[in-house]
C-alpha cells in the first residue's frame, strides 16, 4: 500500500537523520575536547606559568598544537558536510511528511483500524527516539556547561597552588572566582535535573506551569508580555500536560535567544477537544524554509524538530509562521480528549 510504503521511507529517512546528527555531535564532542586539550597546552606554555617555575618551552606540545588544530579543521569540515545531509533530509522529510498526510486522507475510509494499530508502534517509536534526543541534548549540556567548568576550575586551583606562597593576595582572588563558578555549576545541574524531571507536575495544573515560563519572559529585557487563557481549563493528563510544556518551554528559550523581541503573547486555549496554544512575538523572525534555519549551528533548528515531535506523538499539530523582520508565531493544537 501507499500509506505503508512512505511510512517506511519516512521512518528510514528519519532514522538516517537521527544517526547523523548523533555522528555530528560525537564530532562536536571530539572537537570541544580537542580545543580543551589545545587551551590546556597552551596555558602549559604561558610565560605567567614559567615566570613562577622556569622551564624551556616544550616543542613537543606546540608541535601537538598544530596537529590538534589541523584535526580540527579536518573535524570542522565534517561537521558542515554533515549539517548540509541533515538540512536536506529536514527538507525532504517535510515534503514526504505532506505527501504521506494527502495519502493517508485517502485511504482512511479503507485502513482505519490498520492505521490505528501502526500508528501505535510509530508512537512508541517516537517516545523512544523522543527519550534518545533528550538524553544526548542533557548530556551535550553537561559537556559543555558543567564539565568545562570544571576543567577551568582545575586550571585556577593549579594556579592557586603556585600563587599561595608568592602572591596570597591574587591566589585568595582566585579562590572567590572559583567559588561562584561552584555555585554557577551547581546552578547549572538544577536545570539539567529540573529537565529530567520538572517538580512542578504533582498537583499543579498546566496553566501554572506555563505562567512560570511567561515570568521568564517577563523578568528579561521584553518590553511587553502578555498571557491569557480562554475558555474553561481543564483536568490533563500529567504526560499531555509535560509534552505541552515542552513546547512552550522550547518555544520560550528561542525568544529568549534568538527573537530580539519586545512583544510576546502567549494564550491557552481550551476546547471540548483540544487545547489550542499560541505563541507571538515581533521579533527578527526567520525563514521557515531556509535550509540554514532548520539546522543552525546554534541548535535552534533541532529545537524546532523536538517541538513538532512532541506535538506528533499526541496526533497534534505545529504550525509555525515567521518571516525575517516580521516576527514568529507559533500555533499548537494538542487533541485532549482521546489523551485521557
Amino acid at each position: 500500500m501507499i500509506v505503508n510504503y512512505l511510512e517506511n521511507l519516512h521512518q528510514q529517512m528519519y532514522e538516517e537523520k537521527l544517526n547523523l546528527e548523533r555522528e555530528c555531535r560525537k564530532k562536536e564532542i571530539l572537537k570541544n575536547d580537542n580545543n580543551k586539550f589545545i587551551q590546556a597546552l597552551e596555558s602549559s606554555l604561558d610565560e605567567n606559568f614559567e615566570s613562577f617555575s622556569p622551564r624551556d618551552i616544550d616543542q613537543e606540545s606546540h608541535l601537538k598544537i598544530e596537529s590538534l588544530l589541523e584535526e580540527q579543521n579536518e573535524i570542522e569540515l565534517e561537521i558542515n558536510e554533515l549539517e548540509i545531509k541533515i538540512a536536506k533530509l529536514n527538507i525532504d522529510l517535510i515534503e514526504l511528511e505532506s505527501v504521506l498526510k494527502a495519502a493517508r486522507e485517502n485511504e482512511k475510509s479503507s485502513i482505519e483500524k490498520e492505521n490505528l494499530k501502526e500508528k501505535s508502534e510509530i508512537i512508541q517509536r517516537k517516545i523512544l527516539e523522543l527519550q534518545e534526543m533528550e538524553r544526548c541534548r542533557i548530556a551535550k549540556n553537561m559537556h559543555d556547561l558543567t564539565i568545562q567548568n570544571l576543567t577551568n576550575m582545575i586550571h585556577k586551583v593549579d594556579i592557586c597552588i603556585k600563587l599561595i606562597d608568592v602572591d596570597p593576595v591574587r591566589c585568595r582572588l582566585e579562590l572567590h572566582a572559583i567559588s561562584k563558578q561552584i555555585r554557577d555549576i551547581i546552578q547549572d545541574m538544577r536545570n539539567i535535573i529540573n529537565d529530567l524531571f520538572p517538580f512542578s507536575l504533582d498537583g499543579i495544573n498546566l496553566d501554572c506551569m506555563i505562567e512560570k515560563e511567561i515570568l521568564k519572559l517577563r523578568k528579561s529585557e521584553i518590553l511587553n508580555v502578555s498571557y491569557e487563557t480562554l475558555g474553561e481549563s481543564r483536568n490533563i493528563p500529567s504526560i499531555i500536560s509535560l509534552h505541552i510544556l515542552h513546547i512552550v518551554q522550547e518555544a520560550c528559550s528561542n525568544i529568549l535567544k534568538y527573537a530580539k523581541a519586545k512583544h510576546v503573547y502567549v494564550s491557552v486555549k481550551y476546547t471540548e477537544e483540544n487545547v489550542e496554544i499560541r505563541i507571538e512575538d515581533d521579533g527578527v523572525g526567520f525563514a521557515i524554509n531556509d535550509i540554514q534555519n532548520l539546522k543552525r549551528k546554534d541548535g535552534s533548528g533541532f529545537g524546532i524538530v523536538m517541538m513538532q515531535e512532541h506535538a506528533f506523538l499526541f496526533s497534534g499539530r505545529l504550525d509555525i509562521d515567521s518571516e525575517p523582520g516580521k516576527g514568529t508565531k507559533i500555533d499548537v493544537v494538542i487533541p485532549i480528549d482521546k489523551g485521557g
